[in-house]
């Protein structure tokens, strides 16, 4: 059994690696479609109808970049199978198997477009090449039943650290200076705006979603990408945010402006702080998981807020000490608004 450093470094080797990997091969197939260069038409068909007649067409250029765009796709899909070890070591094998499969095949149809044109003068008599169509699934299911056997992740440690749980016996203690804190910033009324974002990785999370609904819809239908740009932007509110917490109760902007999870303090019975896994909520960005709502940036110190019949509303914070003052402050107004006045 790994220690938990060791499980660290593991996994850390495994999402180099699947991101490495696809992109890897798709830069290898872009080469090999700019050396063909003179072989091929001057423009590429890149898709066809229900007919199968030629409807769509692209550059060599444009090709290239398809293919590294491709393994782009497989290095976004394939590394979320190691985050989702929190949730499941069979889902985790699952999702690194079809992530690799996904990558190395939709490179192998990019391939193929362009196999399918060699030596050809015009884009009439195109087609996808049968061959290399073949060899390219058999080589996506290879690589994606490997990575289901070869990735062994190990048990995830759930154990609260020694900061988490001091500060949440400071937010829960009315003795303490970070409780009392609070219950002076709830007496005058104040308001709590704290910012909350996944940082860099939302924008590669936007970006990845974005580009693979843009190319599954594409060849359905051109125009149809531009949902692509519609997912990306959606994404991105849903990774970034702000959470308010004042005397009318708490809520989160995401995006800065779409509220979420509003909540009135006669409806919440106590806060807390605690140290979670993102997948154990469903991931990332805005979830409802079971009796469970939360707003997740991703594993680490959260403000988590019981409520209803054993329900909890659970928010990412930016670190332990924001959590705790967060903390305070919710239990402060809850206090306030159940004593008699």
């Amino acid at each position: 059994m790994r220690s938990v450093e060791a499980e660290k470094a593991y996994n850390k080797r495994w999402l180099v690696g699947l991101i490495v990997g696809p992109l890897l091969m798709g830069v290898l197939a872009a080469v090999w479609i700019l050396t063909v260069e003179g072989r091929l038409p001057a423009e590429l068909a890149s898709h066809w109808n229900s007919k199968n007649e030629v409807d769509g067409w692209i550059s060599v250029a444009g090709a290239a970049a398809m293919a590294v765009a491709m393994g782009a796709l497989g290095a976004v899909i394939a590394p979320l199978g190691v985050l989702l070890r929190a949730s499941s070591s069979l889902t985790a094998r699952i999702g690194v198997g079809f992530g690799l499969a996904f990558g190395v095949g939709m490179v192998a149809l990019t391939v193929a477009m362009v196999a399918g044109q060699l030596d050809l003068a015009d884009t009439s008599q195109a087609e996808l090449s049968g061959p290399v169509m073949a060899g390219g699934v058999a080589l996506a299911f290879v690589a994606g039943v490997l990575g289901m056997l070869l990735y062994k992740p190990g048990e995830v440690d759930r154990t609260q650290g020694p900061e988490v749980l001091r500060m949440n016996q400071a937010a829960t203690s009315g003795r303490d200076p970070v409780a009392q804190a609070g219950a002076s910033r709830a007496a005058r009324g104040d308001t709590m705006r704290i910012k909350v974002s996944m940082g860099k990785w939302s924008w590669l999370l936007s970006l990845g979603l974005g580009a693979i609904v843009a190319a599954s819809t594409y060849f359905i239908f051109p125009i149809l990408a531009l949902l692509g740009l519609v997912a990306a932007v959606i994404t991105w509110v849903f990774c970034n945010g702000t959470v308010v917490i004042g005397p009318e109760g708490h809520k989160v902007l995401a995006g800065g402006f779409w509220k979420v999870m509003p909540l009135e303090w006669r409806e919440v019975r106590a806060a807390s702080v605690e140290d979670i896994k993102a997948m154990d909520y469903g991931g990332w960005g805005y979830r409802m998981n079971g009796g469970s709502i939360g707003f997740i940036m991703g594993s680490g110190p959260a403000l988590v807020m019981e409520a209803g019949f054993h329900q909890k509303f659970v928010v990412s914070m930016p670190d332990v000490a924001t959590a705790g003052e967060a903390a305070a402050l919710v239990n402060a107004y809850v206090h306030a608004g159940k004593v008699p006045n």
